[in-house]
C-alpha cells in the first residue's frame, strides 16, 4: 500500500532544514541552568520525536540531553552546544548512543511520519536516528497516531485543536534569566525568543 502523506499543519513533520542555534549562554555550573534557554532554542519539544510541552506538561516529563554523551565527551558536559531537550523517554532510549546532529543535518531529510504515524528511513542517518531512539517502537506511533485521530475531531477553531498545536502558556522571558557567567556569544537572539515575539504581536498562533 502507498503511504499517505501529511497535510498542513503536520505535528510530526521534521524541519526541512539543519537547526540554526539562536541562543549561546555559557558559564553556568549546572546544566539544568539552561533548561528555558533550551525550551526557547528547540520550540518546547523534543528535538528527536517532536512531542510538546503542551501534550506531556509535568516537569519530569522534559530533560536535557547531552547530545555527545557525557562517557565520550566529559568536557560537553557543560557546554551549550552540545545540550539539546528532549522529552525523558527519547532522553532515557538514547542514553550512550550517538545520534545525527540535528544542528549539522536535516531530520527532514532523513526521516518522514506518515498519516498512520509510522516513520521511515530516507537514507543512512534516518535509520540511524529511528534505531538510536527507537522511533519506529509501537508505542511511538500509537501516540502519532492518537494526535493525528485528535486533530482530525476537533474543531480547528477550537480551543483544543489550539492547545495541541499551540506554544505553551510560560514563554520564557530569557532576558529575566540569570546572567550566563561566560557571557552569551548569540546575545541577539534574546530579541527573537517567542516570549519576545508574543509581547510584540509578531507570533503566529499554531505551528
Amino acid at each position: 500500500m502507498a503511504r499517505r502523506r501529511l497535510n498542513s499543519p503536520a505535528p510530526f513533520a521534521y524541519p526541512s532544514q539543519p537547526h540554526t542555534r539562536r541562543h549561546g549562554p555559557a558559564g553556568y555550573p549546572d546544566y539544568r541552568l539552561y533548561r528555558n534557554w533550551l525550551r526557547d532554542e528547540f520550540s518546547f519539544r523534543c528535538v528527536y520525536c517532536l512531542r510538546r510541552e503542551t501534550w506531556l506538561t509535568l516537569r519530569k516529563d522534559w530533560q536535557i540531553d547531552h547530545f555527545v554523551p557525557k562517557s565520550i565527551h566529559p568536557k560537553g558536559a557543560l557546554d551549550y552546544d552540545n545540550l539539546v531537550y528532549a522529552c525523558s523517554s527519547c532522553n532515557h532510549t538514547k542514553a550512550a548512543h550517538l545520534a545525527p546532529d540535528p544542528c549539522q543535518i536535516a531530520y527532514g531529510m532523513c526521516v518522514e511520519v506518515n498519516d498512520e504515524g509510522e516513520i521511515h528511513p530516507m537514507n543512512k542517518d534516518g535509520i540511524t536516528l529511528i534505531e538510536a531512539l527507537g522511533l519506529d517502537g509501537e508505542d511511538y506511533r500509537e501516540f502519532r497516531l492518537v494526535v493525528f485521530e485528535l486533530l482530525k475531531e476537533l474543531p480547528p477553531d477550537g480551543k483544543g485543536y489550539r492547545r495541541l498545536l499551540g506554544y505553551p502558556k510560560d514563554l520564557p522571558d530569557l532576558s529575566q534569566e540569570p546572567q550566563p557567567p561566560g557571557g552569551n556569544k548569540r546575545p541577539n537572539g534574546i530579541r527573537e525568543t517567542f516570549f519576545q515575539r508574543r509581547r510584540e504581536g509578531r507570533l503566529r498562533e499554531l505551528f
